[in-house]
């Protein structure tokens, strides 16, 4: 059977139609695919298990309006996870603007997986000129991180043993 060859009209409808489809495809693919990998990042996990407590402390205690706290968060008890930290957030902003530093780590690696992380914390308030008003006592926190795999994967808090922040470190 032969083909008749393609008239000019032909080939401009055929043209137009693939050009309109690949700039359909080019507007809506990318931000589909900016949208699917922003979504994948932001539930991926920490390289590292101190690099999860510290994300941990950053999102709580760091004065932002849209902490990215999901992000290290173990996946099996993260409700209860975000409340916690959604608590301590509360407890501190209602009393003052601290900062939060990091004094000293101490990794260990528990039989069952799990890393725990002994961490120095020292609160400090800072009034609104700048200057340190009050300088916390420093205080122990464990952190139990998990290397959980998938989009979602690396290092995540799964457990924060942490001392009360009424009477320890606020005058509460």
């Amino acid at each position: 059977m032969l083909e008749m060859p393609l008239t000019a009209r032909q080939w401009r409808r055929r043209a137009t139609v693939a050009a309109a489809v690949a700039f359909a495809i080019a507007c809506i693919g990318a931000p589909v695919r900016q949208s699917v990998t922003r979504a994948i990042e932001a539930g991926r996990g920490e390289k590292t298990p101190a690099a999860a407590a510290e994300a941990y402390l950053l999102a709580v205690f760091q004065p932002d309006d849209n902490p990215d706290i999901n992000r290290c968060l173990c996946g099996d008890n993260r409700d209860e996870l975000f409340r916690q930290a959604r608590d301590l957030r509360k407890q501190v902003d209602s009393q003052a603007t601290f900062g939060v530093r990091v004094e000293t780590t101490n990794w260990q690696t528990d039989p069952d997986g799990m890393v725990s992380a002994m961490v120095d914390l020292r609160f400090t308030e800072v009034d609104s000129t700048g200057s340190v008003t009050f300088t916390g006592a420093t205080h122990r926190w464990r952190f139990h991180t998990m290397e959980e795999g998938g989009f979602g994967g690396g290092w995540k808090v799964c457990r924060v043993d942490a001392p009360p922040l009424c009477g320890t470190y606020l005058r509460c």
